[in-house]
């Protein structure tokens, strides 16, 4: 019992430490997350690459792709249905290896 315990407690801080993307309210009245250009873009528990100049966004770990055509990230910022979006796009693209093993 002890060990869920702290296991719990462990994932717990573990999601504490996720330093978190500015997130503002657009005009639209939607929440909408400020994209980092020098780092991770980070929301709740999820961190992105995301690069509005080349229109790309990875997952770490996994290859970078381009950001898919209906989700526009000139303006600096996202939604977050557009952030989870980027995020599944960004976790099909598969690690470094599997590019290879097609």
């Amino acid at each position: 019992m002890r060990v869920w315990i702290g296991l719990n407690v462990l994932a717990v801080l573990a999601a504490c430490d996720v330093p978190q993307s500015p997130v503002i309210t657009g005009p639209d009245g939607q929440t909408r997350i400020q994209i980092n250009t020098s780092g991770l873009t980070c929301y709740q528990t999820r961190c992105l690459d995301i690069n509005p100049a080349a229109r790309s966004v990875r997952s770490i770990g996994n290859r970078t792709i381009r950001v898919p055509g209906n989700i526009d990230v000139s303006s600096g910022t996202v939604t977050v249905d557009e952030f989870k979006q980027l995020g599944t796009a960004a976790m099909l693209a598969g690690g470094a290896g599997s590019q290879g093993d097609r």
